[in-house]
């Protein structure tokens, strides 16, 4: 790191190094043990940031500060944060459960032997077809016999 490096990350990070990014920390240490004017520049911004904080701290916040802040923010139409934030989160979350059951299920479909699978055929084939039932033996009952 050279001194306009220094000087640049000091007047965007700060007078102490700790707050630093992590790459920059080391090599500003470094730069600090050898360059009398990188320790100077350090010793400046530290004076100017006691200044500033005995300055500003007897200084109030501007009237309607935080008002004039969020009027300048970017307006977010209320439908778009409606549909984004209120109806896809739930519906992601409850999408969960259904996938889980998706993926169990197919794991266990995958395991039926033929005899179950034609068995279930034969299910959806009486719920769509009633005339289906007589073509099927139910336990206990005698086929195509009308009470």
């Amino acid at each position: 790191m050279d001194l306009v490096d220094f000087e640049n990350a000091l007047d965007r990070h700060g007078a102490e190094l700790d707050r630093w990014p992590a790459p920059l920390a080391p090599p500003a240490r470094e730069l600090l043990e050898v360059s009398t004017d990188a320790r100077r520049l350090l010793e400046d911004a530290l004076r100017l940031q006691t200044v500033l904080d005995e300055i500003l701290a007897d200084v109030p916040a501007p009237l309607g500060l935080k008002t004039r802040v969020l009027a300048n923010l970017p307006a977010v139409e209320p439908w778009l944060q409606w549909w984004t934030a209120k109806a896809w989160r739930p519906a992601a979350l409850a999408l969960v459960p259904l996938v889980v059951g998706f993926g169990v299920g197919m794991n266990v479909a995958g395991r039926l032997d033929e005899d179950t699978a034609t068995d279930d055929e034969d299910m959806l084939l009486v719920l769509f077809d009633p005339d289906e039932l007589d073509r099927l033996a139910l336990p206990g009952d005698e086929v195509g016999v009308e009470p």
